[in-house]
């Protein structure tokens, strides 16, 4: 838990003459044993500017426009579009690179963005919910 991590710390920086690498990782060892405890790994993201292992909450890791809103929790992607009627689902594109998503329907973009944390391209797939119109 939280304490061995912090005995940890300890012993970690008198072997390394108190640097704060030693600081940093298990700092980041902390964060991930909290989420875990929590039943919430998912809320786990690195940080875009510091390369950090941060917490996240699921807000932040999404985001929403009149458009779509959608989110990013573990292995999962979800976007929701508003106003497209189901029945055009067909003739959307999908396209995925380990680090951001693209949407588009017939010539003009839908959505395209940044992910918080990567994923595997080649292991991307998507599918269609929704019932009726606007789905």
């Amino acid at each position: 838990g939280v304490e061995a991590c912090g005995a940890r710390l300890a012993e970690e920086e008198a072997k390394a003459g108190g640097g704060g690498a030693a600081r940093l990782r298990l700092a980041e060892e902390a964060v991930m044993a909290l989420a875990r405890a929590d039943g919430d790994a998912s809320s786990l993201a690195v940080d875009g500017e510091s390369g950090r292992v941060v917490r996240r909450s699921h807000a932040e890791l999404g985001g929403a426009t009149e458009s779509y809103e959608w989110e990013q929790s573990g292995e999962e992607i979800t976007v929701r579009l508003r106003g497209l009627p189901r029945s055009l689902a067909s003739s959307l594109r999908v396209r995925s690179t380990s680090d951001s998503l693209e949407v588009r329907h017939g010539g003009g973009e839908l959505l395209r963005g940044k992910l918080h944390a990567q994923v595997v391209s080649d292991e991307t797939t998507y599918e269609v919910e929704g019932e009726g119109e606007g789905e």
